[in-house]
């Protein structure tokens, strides 16, 4: 049911990173037309050996010029490689004795990819070689079509197909294929001529067939490929009907998305000679387009940004887009992991309307990854349309799988596994490979410093998702009070959002205001970023603040109770302490207001000394 949709898709997409600057109703008319030739070609393979010799050299021509090509390999009798992209009307080219017949012709070997069905196998081979064409498997026929060549006959290849994981890795259309090098291998062995051969589609059925000798550095035989790859490209940009010819729901492609590991590590030997034969530069080219939908919490987000940076790290040839609320836009684009970063409408009624609208501007991503465990996340996901959709489920909800495809359900993991290592695993287990890189950031602003104190402590009180993780007013206050007794010239820095500010006014009231500069409800995340970059120390519960101070490596003292630090703990390679009620294991459950002042002052006290 959905195979005709997602092929179109497929269609658009491919036509989309091949002809960025053609407008959508270029695109779509080009899809359109493609899918009648489609059906053209289907109709030709089956009913080509039943046609007339007239019809034959009446339908599909060949120019004098091309015939004296054709008799001049044939006359030469030292064999030759013919290299045929998928056109409408490839089929033609199994016809050709019937149209050049005042030669004779040697054996002629096809090489073909067999089909499973044995009885359309059968029926396949009696169409395709009625003509005195012989059909030469790919997958065991590479001896068959090197005894043809050594016997001086003619061997023809479908060059323009995804070669799979075996493939060598180039270029075309400035993005990653895998190519066959069979041609490569036959020329290095025969050093027999290499020619170029498509029918140019006229009509329904009917065509003029072309054929050029291909020119390529003769001492390199994997030129050949890169040569023919790029007379194809040139072919396809001739105009709208020559482009709606080829086969484009044929997915050239689909080795950049299918294997997202380190810059598709296997077979990579042609890539950079690939690009240095086309003139293209690596960093300018994009074979991957990966859109990540952001969770909605920041210390979520931090969690993710581990994962997201090494991943980019590896990639550094894919495209990737953030999503996330309008809070969170600008410090993303400031930590400089992603190449977008895309504001998320607000929620009303017209949400996925303007979700929509998103699309609309990034219409084909490869690969979407949901980091949020929700029915309206995963809506997005299936709005955004990516044929690869990757997300995680801890609660095993089936139903998730309708909206995301590659779902990784981690189960009893939960309750020991680090938000970001189940992120990790799951983006691991489908295809997603790369070390860690845990090291802290450093970003480059000063964006609302006014404190002029030289040391400074940052304490960051408030949770405005989790009320029951903080740690009482009273506690705070009274820890403050000691350790400006202790240290006479360290300042408190207050954080926290304007849903915190009443808690952090209780916790600053009758202390020194010299000493304490309350900021709840009155910085950014980028201003929140820029304070902590400059505190010796930072003091947090579990939230947000907590993993951004951990982010930029200040040393930490994190406060747990309620909540599991084995889930939720600071994961960036900085100095820090966690702090639990007596007797607390680490994956939390004891009430936080239980963590007595003495515990908290003695780490104190090991950062500062």
């Amino acid at each position: 049911m959905f195979a005709m949709p997602s092929r179109r898709r497929l269609v658009l997409s491919n036509l989309y990173y091949a002809f960025p600057n053609r407008s959508a109703l270029w695109r779509r008319k080009v899809c359109r037309e493609n899918f009648f030739r489609l059906i053209e070609l289907g109709l030709l393979s089956v009913a080509g050996n039943f046609l007339s010799k007239k019809r034959i050299k009446t339908d599909f021509k060949l120019n004098e010029e091309y015939k004296t090509v054709i008799r001049q390999i044939l006359m030469g009798k030292q064999g030759a490689i013919v290299l045929v992209p998928h056109f409408t009307l490839m089929e033609s080219m199994t016809l050709l004795p019937k149209i050049v017949d005042d030669v004779d012709w040697p054996e002629v070997g096809v090489v073909y990819r067999p089909f499973d069905n044995r009885l359309l196998e059968k029926f396949v081979k009696y169409t395709r070689e009625g003509c005195g064409m012989k059909l030469v498997s790919r997958k065991k026929g590479i001896f068959e079509a090197m005894q043809i060549l050594k016997n001086k006959g003619i061997i023809s290849l479908l060059f323009d197909q995804n070669a799979g994981d075996s493939g060598h890795r180039m270029i075309f259309f400035n993005r990653l294929i895998a190519s066959t090098d069979l041609p490569a291998l036959l020329y290095q062995k025969f050093k027999v001529p290499v020619y170029f051969l498509y029918p140019r589609r006229v009509g329904f059925w009917e065509a003029n067939i072309k054929i050029k000798r291909l020119n390529f550095d003769e001492n390199d035989p994997k030129t050949i490929l890169f040569a023919a790859n790029r007379h194809l490209e040139e072919i396809l940009k001739i105009n709208e009907s020559v482009c709606s010819d080829w086969l484009w729901a044929h997915d050239r492609w689909k080795v950049a998305a299918y294997d997202i590991k380190n810059l598709v590590k296997r077979r990579c030997e042609w890539l950079s000679q690939s690009q240095k034969y086309l003139n293209i530069k690596l960093e300018t080219q994009i074979n991957l387009h990966v859109m990540v939908r952001m969770p909605n919490w920041l210390g979520d987000i931090i969690m993710a940004v581990a994962v997201l940076r090494t991943l980019k790290h590896y990639r550094p040839d894919m495209e990737l887009i953030l999503t996330c609320q309008k809070q969170f836009v600008d410090f993303l684009a400031a930590l400089e992991i992603a190449d977008k970063v895309v504001q998320l409408p607000e929620k009303n009624f017209k949400y996925f309307l303007n979700i929509l609208k998103i699309k609309e501007v990034y219409p084909y991503p490869d690969v979407y990854i949901s980091l949020v465990n929700s029915l309206r996340g995963d809506i997005e996901a299936i709005l955004m349309g990516a044929p690869k959709r990757i997300g995680t489920d801890s609660k095993n909800r089936s139903y998730r799988k309708i909206f995301i495809n590659n779902l990784y359900e981690s189960g009893a993991d939960t309750g020991s596994l680090h938000q970001t290592k189940l992120w990790e695993n799951a983006l691991n287990e489908f295809g997603i490979e790369c070390e860690d890189n845990l090291s802290p950031f450093k970003l480059c602003t000063d964006v609302g410093i006014t404190s002029k104190a030289k040391r400074t402590i940052g304490m960051v009180c408030g949770s405005i998702n989790t009320p029951r993780k903080r740690w009482p007013a009273k506690s705070w206050r009274i820890l403050i009070e000691r350790i400006h007794g202790i240290y006479k010239d360290v300042h408190m820095n207050l954080y926290g959002t304007k849903a915190d500010a009443m808690f952090i006014d209780e916790i600053s009231l009758f202390l020194n205001r010299e000493r304490i500069l309350n900021l709840a409800g009155k910085t950014n995340i980028l201003e929140l970023a820029s304070y902590m970059q400059r505190d010796a120390l930072v003091i947090a519960i579990d939230t947000g603040g907590m993993h951004l101070a951990n982010m930029f490596g200040r040393p930490l003292i994190c406060i747990y109770g309620v909540t599991n630090a084995l889930v939720t703990g600071p994961i960036f390679n900085a100095d820090k302490i966690i702090v639990m009620p007596d007797s607390c294991p680490q994956s939390g459950g004891f009430l936080t207001e239980d963590i007595s002042i003495e515990s908290v002052l003695k780490a104190v006290q090991l950062m500062l000394k």
